[in-house]
């Protein structure tokens, strides 16, 4: 048997060639990719036709983080939480039970609705209630994939999420991560120093006061010559009040006494005062003799009530 040495060199070489491009193609996506933070496009297709995006393209921030070791490729995305125009829907995660499926392994999104991070939203989604340029709170959905699914992000990646607004349904999706830059860190810089500054502060004290007034008053036995009257004081404690604050007292002008059914008028000249300081305020309790001079015999007692207010300076 002859063979045609010629004809299966090149046989082999053009496999050969055939294999080193297979294997540049594999790993293009990594190349030069070394291991550290990254943010990343990520786009939300529809997975019957990965050519379009998903109706629910819109509620996803569009930028997402990458971040790189030597065993994995840990991805997260960011989805409005709330949907604008679905707040009251959704309230333990816009998307739930997220996956990621390479070949024939399925990862788990883990999912944080409590950090909250705010997003700049690039695409109006009229259903949802988003407008283009929104800065909205999201809620993070963070993958632990292989290393090498880096290899699959331009293509896209088989996505699945029950999405837990409006449709209330598990959607499939195709998610595509391109544009991987590093994440700035701010140690790129030629020289670094710092310096430190002191920060003095004062807390004033809170203004406090106290008002006393009179737990009862004896005006004794009423003449039925001369009215009755009785001197009254109140006392006024404050201190810490800013300028223009002050304390207003005010008591009701008149008053009934009453014993056993009968009842007697008094009067009370305080009327209203304000104090902003250490004060004693005055007025009079007044009974007059000629009510007296009308009233039944008996032991009268009554209510004075006084009203306290506090009003701080604009």
């Amino acid at each position: 048997m002859k063979f045609n040495f010629k004809r299966l060199a090149s046989s082999v070489l053009a496999i050969g060639m055939l294999a080193s491009m297979s294997s540049i193609s594999a790993f293009a996506a990594d190349a030069g990719l070394a291991n550290g933070d990254y943010k990343g496009t990520v786009h939300f297709h529809n997975a019957s036709n990965p050519a379009n995006y998903s109706m629910c393209d819109p509620i996803f921030a569009h930028e997402a983080d990458v971040v790189l070791t030597d065993a994995n490729a840990e991805l997260t995305v960011y989805v409005a939480y709330p949907v604008p125009a679905f707040s009251d829907q959704g309230t333990d995660g816009t998307i739930k039970d997220v996956t990621i499926t390479i070949g024939e392994d399925t990862y788990n999104g883990e999912s944080d609705i409590t950090t909250k991070a705010v997003k700049t939203f690039d695409t109006t989604g009229a259903l949802f209630g988003i407008n283009a340029g929104d800065e909205l709170s999201t809620q993070a959905v963070k993958f632990t994939l292989p290393r090498s699914a880096v290899d699959s992000f331009e293509e896209g990646l088989d996505c699945s999420a029950f999405v837990n607004v409006v449709m209330n349904t598990t959607q499939n999706f195709v998610v595509k991560i391109t544009n991987l830059q590093a994440a700035s860190s701010g140690s790129d810089a030629t020289e670094t120093s710092t310096q430190s500054m002191e920060i003095t502060a004062q807390v004033a004290a809170q203004p406090t006061y106290s008002v006393t007034v009179p737990a009862s008053v004896a005006l004794g036995e009423l003449s039925t010559e001369q009215d009755t009257v009785k001197d009254i004081s109140v006392q006024v404690s404050a201190n810490n009040l800013t300028e223009g604050s002050y304390i207003e007292v005010s008591a009701e002008a008149e008053g009934k006494l009453s014993s056993e059914g009968n009842t007697l008028s008094y009067t009370n000249s305080f009327g209203t005062q304000q104090a902003s300081a250490e004060s004693t305020l005055t007025g009079q309790i007044t009974v007059k003799a000629a009510d007296v001079a009308s009233a039944a015999a008996g032991n009268y007692t009554g209510t004075a009530n006084f009203t306290i207010n506090y009003y701080a300076a604009a």
